[in-house]
């Protein structure tokens, strides 16, 4: 499925593994980063991605970009990405193709996230 190029929403698992590897650090960083650039992308919270021993993860929506193994020193790249810059390659590389896609059903069908 071709997916919009547009990012409205950065979500961030917020599950156990990934929110003991620091992906609520993680996220609250990207949104300060964002705020600080004027952005209108909103960071969420998401409850689990299913990739637990990948995490942290997070998902650029509706763009679909999915990040895994998530670093605090990966913010800038990442930030820069939600702004309008190039992906960060090595942070998408390991991502299951087919979870992605599942993923991304799963959220296109809530609708208004």
């Amino acid at each position: 499925m071709e997916r919009s190029p547009e990012i409205a929403l950065c979500l961030v698992c917020h599950n156990i593994d990934c929110k003991s590897r620091g992906s609520i650090e993680v996220g609250e960083a990207i949104a300060a980063r964002l705020a600080a650039a004027g952005s209108t992308v909103e960071v969420k919270p998401y409850i689990c991605f299913g990739a637990c021993t990948e995490g942290p993860n997070l998902v650029l929506y509706p763009q679909g970009t999915w990040y895994s193994g998530v670093q605090p020193s990966d913010v800038p790249e990442i930030a820069n990405h939600i702004l309008g810059g190039s992906p960060v390659d090595r942070l998408s590389e390991g991502v299951d193709p087919d979870l992605r896609e599942l993923i991304l059903e799963i959220l296109d069908s809530l609708g208004d996230l």
